[in-house]
């Protein structure tokens, strides 16, 4: 993925909200809190590391500020809102984007 912004589609049809900033051989993917929080939490945190080596991944998770929002009072979606949800939704994310080896960095409700 090159230095930007892109929509990435998820196996379930949503499209989720990525950012890159930076370059180098260290990877890192940052995660908001959720629901409700968005990749803003981490915008000054990823402009300090781009002259240090580090490549930081953001996105925004379903429902949340630039992804699709699902209409979370219909039964068929309530289920995007569990734990097992977002687990499945990070860890398809951080295969679309090629991410092995990187470093973690949760916020807040995830953990």
């Amino acid at each position: 993925m090159k230095q930007g912004t892109k929509l990435l589609e998820l196996d379930n049809g949503y499209h989720l909200f990525t950012r890159k900033e930076g370059e180098g051989p260290v990877k890192m993917l940052c995660v908001h809190g959720g629901p409700g929080g968005n990749h803003e939490e981490f915008e000054n945190f990823a402009q300090n590391l781009n002259d240090k080596g580090v490549e930081v991944y953001t996105y925004d998770q379903l429902g949340s500020f630039y992804s699709d929002q699902p209409d979370f009072s219909l039964e068929e979606n309530k289920h995007y809102l569990t734990l097992d949800y977002y687990l499945e939704e990070l860890e398809e994310v951080r295969k679309k984007l090629g991410l092995d080896n990187f470093y973690f960095l949760p916020k807040k409700s995830l953990v």
